[in-house]
């Protein structure tokens, strides 16, 4: 008997702390626990279970490692000719190739080769040597073909851009409370207008990687979109249980008015605003970012779900439909919202 009460007291305080570890999950993810009783509730009220969530549509960011992109050294002769010294592209590439130019970030890396750029540029317009005039030609052509890669590189591989690109953490973002992003937001514009004329590019390198924004937007959006998917799915499975008309049940009516007024127009639509407007803040930029960057079959679906808006438009599709769904009910049963 003393076994099988030990055992009963192991069982109940398993169950104790399961619960507050649970409590605790949903204290650290308001988001989600705000959907959960918004659907939870629902399904209360008409007696029924809450509906499964499908998987998670989230697409994580490949590796680095298999997103870089070879770039060919472009090999230059005669650069100690006078010429080059006075339009300062020996000093440019002699810094290049110090111990400490080896080394640089992708940023840095990317800030230099914009700067060879104008560098050649300048020079092209000064240097009367024919046989170095073509040599910078033909360099000058070759590093504007490999623009591209280098400006892909960066954002793909370096520790700034993929730190702004993943979520921090698996909670969403909090709802109802401030969520800075101003300056990643400029970083993030900054990099998508860069230009050969561009000189400050390293200087976006911080925002982006200490203020995390687009990876819990994205996050957060596409976590959205399943709860609010399964919901609306829930309602119209349910929806025979909502009777109008002669045979109508008031309390049931009431009940399910109150959830919609309280946890859905109350919490849930605010948080959707939230995250709709977060993302439209950024969709400029990330639109730009996907006409520029070369293509690569590894981030095809990620750039397509987030940079193209394929995912933002499901997010927007899911809101809708929910909308649609208490729309078409209310007119259904003659109920009056606003009032």
């Amino acid at each position: 008997m003393a076994l099988i009460n030990q055992s009963m007291t192991i069982r109940i305080l398993w169950v104790i702390c399961i619960a507050f570890m649970l409590s605790g999950c949903l204290e650290n993810d308001k988001a989600r626990a705000q959907f959960e009783n918004y659907q939870s509730r629902l399904a209360s009220v008409l007696d029924t279970e809450p509906l499964p969530l499908k998987a998670p549509s989230y697409i994580e960011l490949p590796r680095k490692r298999d997103l870089a992109l070879p770039v060919e050294d472009v090999r230059m002769g005669l650069l100690d000719a006078y010429e080059l010294r006075a339009c300062g592209l020996f000093q440019l590439i002699a810094d290049r190739n110090s111990i400490l130019g080896k080394v640089q970030d992708g940023f840095r890396q990317l800030q230099y080769e914009i700067t060879l750029l104008s560098t050649l540029e300048k020079c092209l317009n000064q240097v009367e040597t024919e046989s170095l005039k073509a040599q910078l030609e033909s360099a000058y052509q070759q590093k504007r073909e490999q623009l591209p890669t280098v400006y892909w590189n960066t954002l793909s591989t370096s520790d700034a851009w993929r730190k702004q690109l993943t979520p921090s953490s698996s909670s969403l973002i909090l709802p109802g409370e401030p969520f800075p992003h101003s300056d990643a937001l400029v970083a993030l514009t900054g990099y998508a207008n860069l230009s050969e004329d561009s000189t400050d590019i390293v200087t976006l390198q911080e925002p982006l990687e200490k203020q995390r924004y687009l990876g819990n937007v994205f996050y957060s959006m596409d976590e959205s979109t399943r709860w609010l998917t399964a919901t609306t799915r829930q309602l119209y499975r349910d929806d025979a249980l909502i009777v109008c008309g002669a045979n109508r049940d008031p309390t049931r009516l009431n009940y399910i008015r109150n959830v919609f007024d309280k946890f859905f127009v109350g919490e849930v639509q605010p948080y959707l605003s939230k995250i709709n407007s977060l993302y439209l803040d950024a969709q400029p930029a990330l639109l730009q970012l996907n006409e520029k960057l070369p293509e690569h079959p590894l981030l095809k679906e990620y750039r397509n779900a987030y940079f193209a808006g394929k995912h933002y438009q499901a997010f927007q599709n899911a809101t809708k439909d929910h909308v649609q769904y208490w729309q078409r009910l209310f007119q259904r049963c003659n109920i009056q919202v606003g009032n």
